[in-house]
């Protein structure tokens, strides 16, 4: 489920997001994810792959698993989707999936722990969960923040940082496996400025700096052993000497043998 004071909530701000990653910031944008998320996606095997976002795209179809579908939260909009689902309300049986990739959906989602609690409990023991999130430390933040409360398409995000969602993730016990940043163009939607502000880009994706636009975060869903292995215990040697005497008929503690009781009994002549 979407705040309903984000535009998300609603078809036509759904259809808004959608248009704006055709223009050519979006396009821009969404090259630089496709291009992130298939080298992710391309190193992640398995059976089953849901992708959840706010948007009509699909960034899955790279995927090397053989069965990739997406839910959308519109019936308007279910064209080339499989079902339509509430983010938070994921209508699949726990430990069913083998990869959950969200496309920006804990940017504007409105109970964010309860969209990765329920990525959590569809994916199976040893899955991936892919995440797609705006960076807010980055001039792409930094815009976001400066128009906060706008209704004009993707200004309205709740961006969270890398650091926040790792730690998310490892209370649900995930081990964090990369995190790639990308996106250092200028948020600004002029096809000259774009070219112009992205003549890093290429220097700054091999370094990996964490200023780009946009975060991917790749998480696998550890595996807990359910029965916990117990140590052997160790048997303490007991002395022979500690040992206690036998009693004889009479109740008197047998003595012990001495040295001279050992001894050969004389010879008869």
């Amino acid at each position: 489920m979407f705040s309903s004071q984000l535009p998300t909530h609603d078809l036509s701000a759904y259809q808004q997001l959608s248009h704006w990653y055709q223009t050519p910031l979006g396009q821009h944008l969404l090259g630089r994810e496709q291009t992130l998320t298939n080298d992710i996606l391309g190193r992640r095997f398995g059976y089953h792959l849901l992708q959840l976002g706010c948007t009509d795209l699909q960034l899955h179809q790279q995927s090397p698993m053989g069965h990739k579908f997406a839910f959308t939260p519109f019936m308007q909009a279910v064209d080339g989707f499989q079902a339509v689902a509430e983010p938070d309300a994921i209508p699949l049986a726990s430990a069913s999936v083998d990869c959950v990739l969200l496309h920006h959906a804990l940017d504007y989602a409105l109970d964010q722990h309860q969209l990765l609690r329920e990525a959590t409990r569809v994916l199976i023991a040893g899955g991936h969960v892919i995440i797609v999130g705006f960076n807010p430390f980055s001039t792409w933040g930094l815009r976001n923040k400066l128009q906060l409360g706008s209704r004009q398409a993707p200004w309205h995000a709740r961006t969270l940082g890398t650091l926040r969602v790792c730690d998310w993730l490892k209370l649900l016990e995930f081990h964090v496996d990369e995190i790639r940043y990308a996106e250092y163009a200028l948020p600004i939607n002029t096809p000259a400025v774009i070219r112009y502000s992205s003549w890093m880009e290429s220097m700054a994706s091999k370094l990996n700096w964490p200023t780009g636009g946009i975060y991917v975060i790749a998480a696998r869903k550890q595996v807990l052993p359910l029965i916990p292995i117990s140590q052997r215990r160790r048997r303490k040697a007991i002395s022979p000497l500690t040992l206690p005497l036998p009693e004889t008929r009479t109740g008197q503690a047998a003595e012990l043998p001495t040295a001279a009781s050992h001894e050969h009994p004389p010879c008869k002549q």
